[in-house]
């Protein structure tokens, strides 16, 4: 997956894509290519590797894949069969019977240039021992285990290498750890990989198709190789021409590569492109321009997302930051009058999205610090000191960190915090989850409660319904 950063709280998450791949049956499969069994050993061994795998007796299994081992070994040994395809091929399927990879890659690796018709028959039963292992690497990733995880997937690696997931997967996880020239070998690879004719149709794969490059690109960006980012975020887009996280990136790093007048041409296509583009892809083309000071135009994406989804609390804030950030900016060398001016303007654009920003978050102390900002900047220093007075005066305080889909609802999770330092009585909260356009979806309340002095209490909620876009709250009786 692709990753990117709020205003807000500014995080790199490289969430993993991991998932099962298919699995086989544990029946020993004839082979699919032509293995001439004509030597008396080497037929007895695939007759007790059959039985092997007929039986349902766990002591019967391993005294017939004892007996295979025992006479494929004679026969390479000790009868001169050291040249016969077959009974290294069949050495193989022992060691993929008992599961010893070192030793199934190398009688298999003995066995393909003897038996060269049965190259994709070889290829298939190494992918029988790499899907386990991927899949047990899926569950550690999973539980953040990512060193079990690693281990597995060189593991996978060292048996089956020509599909991409296992070096996409290692990819992310040295990315999550800051390793950002292993993380750009294994995409790079992964990316390889998944484009090769036989994983090219492959559904399974179109993440990595379609998001390796784009990782890339962020990892070049991250690390200021600003002319390897522009030419991967390019590769990306050659796919993705219209991709919005992939246009505001390419024009970072050519503002940062010192391409300034190619980057605003970049923000204004983004711009172009609004109407077409996702709701929540406009609030994150907003923040890629609110990083590198285009705060004009970060100011219209915000501005034009909100016209669809008017209560989106990131939206509000980043909006009313990017104000802030406008007002802040004026040269101080602009005559007082004309400075004066521009800087109420700017407090008269932020105070109502302000205002409907308290309105969603009436309880965070960042929300009423703009707020009061709003004010400041218009001039309106009554409402500004009303404002700073209710800051010091809330008894607690509510943060939202966490507004999540997860299947047909959402994860909500956040933390209660007693800004006094004596115990307090917290009310019930309720929060409505809405539509774009507002309508209430449904409602979910934080029941009543005591906070020690200072203390903290997490809350989690899990709404369901369709259409949930935002969220506000309110606190104590309808």
């Amino acid at each position: 997956m692709k990753f990117g950063v709020c205003v807000a709280a500014a995080a790199v998450l490289w969430a993993s894509s991991a998932r099962p791949v298919e699995a086989q049956g544990r029946q020993f499969a004839q082979p699919t290519c032509d293995v001439n069994k004509g030597h008396y050993l080497v037929n007895s061994a695939v007759l007790y590797l059959v039985n092997a795998g007929r039986t349902r007796f766990q002591d019967q299994r391993e005294r017939d894949l004892r007996d295979a081992h025992r006479v494929l070994m004679e026969a390479i040994e000790e009868k001169g069969q050291d040249q016969n395809g077959s009974a290294w091929y069949f050495l193989g399927r022992y060691y993929q019977e008992k599961r010893d990879l070192p030793g199934a890659d190398s009688a298999f690796t003995r066995a393909e240039p003897l038996l060269p018709d049965c190259r994709d028959d070889i290829n298939e039963n190494r992918r029988r021992l790499w899907v386990p292992i991927l899949n047990g690497s899926v569950d550690k990733i999973k539980t953040g285990d990512n060193a079990g995880a690693l281990n597995d997937l060189r593991l996978a690696n060292s048996i089956y290498s020509v599909e991409p997931p296992a070096y996409y997967y290692m990819g992310q996880i040295f990315a999550n750890q800051q390793q950002r020239d292993s993380a750009v070998k294994y995409f790079s690879h992964a990316l390889e990989l998944a484009r090769m004719p036989a994983n090219a149709e492959k559904e399974q794969y179109n993440d990595i198709r379609n998001d390796a490059a784009f990782n890339i690109a962020r990892l070049y960006h991250m690390d200021q190789q600003y002319d390897s980012a522009i030419v991967w975020y390019q590769r990306f887009r050659h796919d993705q021409p219209n991709d919005p996280q992939a246009l505001t990136g390419l024009a970072a790093a050519l503002e940062s590569a010192g391409r300034s007048s190619d980057a605003v041409a970049m923000y204004d296509s983004v711009l172009l492109l609004a109407d077409s583009m996702p709701t929540l892809d406009l609030f994150q083309a907003g923040v890629a321009m609110f990083r590198v000071k285009r705060y004009d135009r970060a100011a219209e994406a915000f501005d034009r997302g909100l016209a669809r989804s008017p209560y989106f609390r990131d939206g509000l804030f980043n909006l009313a930051n990017t104000y802030l950030s406008l007002a802040n900016e004026v040269d101080s060398t602009t005559p007082r009058a004309r400075e004066d001016s521009l800087k109420t303007a700017y407090g008269d654009k932020m105070r109502p999205i302000v205002e409907r920003l308290v309105e969603v978050d009436p309880n965070n102390t960042a929300a009423l610090r703009l707020l009061a900002a709003a004010f400041q900047l218009s001039g309106s220093s009554d409402s500004t000191l009303a404002v700073l007075q209710r800051l010091k005066d809330m008894p607690f305080e509510i943060t939202v960190s966490t507004f999540t889909p997860v299947g047909s609802g959402f994860d909500v999770r956040g933390i209660l915090t007693n800004l006094r330092s004596e115990a307090t009585e917290i009310p019930a909260v309720t929060f409505d989850f809405m539509a774009e356009d507002g309508t209430v979806v449904q409602s979910k309340t934080i029941e009543p409660q005591t906070l020690d002095a200072e203390g903290v209490a997490p809350f989690a909620l899990a709404p369901i319904g369709e259409g949930i876009a935002a969220w506000r709250y309110h606190v104590g009786s309808p």
